[in-house]
This record gives structure tokens, sequence and C-alpha cells, in this order.
């Protein structure tokens, strides 16, 4: 984890009102941004939990935005602790919340970022979402909850995001330059046309059963042969 870098902000709740002592947000090598990391206090003691939603279907938890190598992590992990020990013993106007979340310039060299994204079309659709994608960047994070949305002016990109209290919707995890955000938009629409071209594209089966069922169609129409009578002079 030598050549990661990380950047944390720690924002500690001075009254919680439950297990969260803190909410959190970590900026991978200049690339990626994640809100909505918690500290949470249980009786082990502290621990870090990544973003989640709630699935009602399974009725499960599942983290929206998470490293991909245990060792990463591990790393996250003892950064966010270690910073919300440092800032948790700080007076509130000591604490630096002024201070913007990380940013970066578009300084990063798009050539040198592997993105590997998996887009699922919604078959029942009932609003403007179109599908759901999944994306990892440069094997280090992966994002879920990746939106393909159908607006006024067209299909667009929306990164995941939670509601807070207020009801106003934030990104959860999202790209730090427009250069990334172009590059993600641009793979995720290009995979959505594919997937949505191959639902399309007849398959060898269904060729298959089209001529099967062409073939039955045309035998049921065809008139039936004359019937000739052995010894039978006309």
């Amino acid at each position: 984890m030598e050549n990661t870098k990380l950047d944390v902000r720690v924002y500690p709740i001075d009254e919680p009102k439950g297990n969260t002592k803190a909410f959190a947000s970590v900026s991978i090598n200049d690339m990626v941004a994640i809100r909505g990391v918690r500290v949470v206090e249980d009786k082990k003691g502290l621990f870090v939990t990544m973003p989640q939603s709630f699935d009602k279907k399974t009725e499960k938890y599942h983290d929206i935005a998470f490293p991909l190598s245990g060792d990463l992590r591990k790393e996250i992990n003892k950064t966010v602790l270690d910073e919300h020990s440092r800032v948790s013993v700080l007076p509130p106007e000591q604490r630096g919340y002024e201070n913007p979340e990380p940013t970066t310039s578009d300084v990063t060299n798009m050539e040198n970022i592997k993105l590997d994204i998996r887009v699922y079309p919604l078959e029942n659709q009932q609003g403007n979402t179109k599908a759901f994608a999944t994306m990892s960047i440069d094997d280090l994070v992966a994002i879920r909850g990746i939106r393909v949305v159908e607006g006024a002016d067209g299909l667009f990109v929306a990164m995941s995001q939670s509601q807070d209290r207020y009801l106003k919707y934030h990104d959860v995890a999202f790209p730090l330059t427009a250069d990334l955000r172009k590059e993600i938009s641009a793979g995720v629409l290009e995979k959505y046309n594919g997937e949505k071209s191959a639902e399309r594209k007849p398959t060898l089966g269904s060729k298959l059963t089209e001529g099967k069922q062409k073939a039955a169609e045309h035998s049921t129409t065809q008139k039936p042969a004359a019937k000739s009578r052995a010894g039978v002079l006309e």
C-alpha cells in the first residue's frame, strides 16, 4: 500500500444518539472520493464501516463503495481511526470544518487508469432509471449503485447517491476530476448501449425457434395432395 495515497477527513458527532460516533470522507490517489464512511462503536470498541444501502428484497445492507483488497481496507480503517482520535479531542472551532472536501485539478493521465464497468439494464422500468452499473477503478475500489437515467436531453450517468435527513441527495462515491467523470460516463453509456443492442440482436436459438415455427405454419397451410386409387382407371 506504499503507492496508495489517502486523504481522510473525519467529522465527529459531539452528541451521538446511536453507535455512530463520526462520519468521514476518503479520497484515494486523487481519483475518487467516498463519503458516508462511519466510525462506529460497539462492545469491542471503535471500527469503520463503508457507506451502505439497504436492499429491500434481501433485507440486508450492502456496501456502496469499498476497497477491493484487504490491505487497502485495513489502511483506510487505520487512517480513519487515527484521524478520529486526533480531531475528536479538539474543540469544534478547531476541527477545520471550513475546509473543503478533497479536490484536485485535472492532472490525472486517463491512459493509466483502468476501469472495469458492468451494466445491468432494468427489465421492468417504472421510472427514468434505465439501468444500474457497478465499476472498479484501478483494481483499488469498487462502486455500486451507479445509474443510467433518461432525462429531458437524453441518457446520462448518475453516481451512487444517498439521502440525508433534510431529504436531499448527495453523491456517495464520485470521481475527483472532470476528465475521469467524462470517461466513466462514456464507458457506462457505451456498455449500456451494447447491452441493449445485444437484447435486440436475434440469437442462434431464437433463429432456430423462429425457423421451426415458420416451417410448422407452412406445413399447415399446404393443401393435401390428391390420393391415387391403385388399380382404378379414371
